[in-house]
């Protein structure tokens, strides 16, 4: 079973839609929230929950497993998932 793969994500981010289409194209299911899209106390609540992982809150965030990787890089991904 592979690892649990959570993603903070920006609607707009280049970068965030290049993991994204890498996660479908591999055939990785995600969990992935679009943060720019929420509003009022649920923004904060995610915001609050990313800065955990990453203090800069920057975007992609991605989880996977135990493993925090801050951006689109590809290398680490996969190493990450074991593909």
């Amino acid at each position: 079973m592979a690892a649990k793969v959570k993603m903070f994500t920006l609607s707009t981010c280049s970068h965030c839609k290049a993991t994204k289409k890498f996660m479908q194209d591999n055939g990785i299911p995600f969990d992935c929230i679009d943060v720019d899209l929420l509003q009022g106390a649920d923004r904060e609540n995610i915001l609050k929950e990313v800065e955990k992982y990453n203090p800069n809150r920057s975007f992609p965030t991605i989880i996977i497993g135990d493993i925090v990787i801050i951006g689109f890089r590809e290398n680490d991904i996969r190493e990450a998932l074991g593909i």
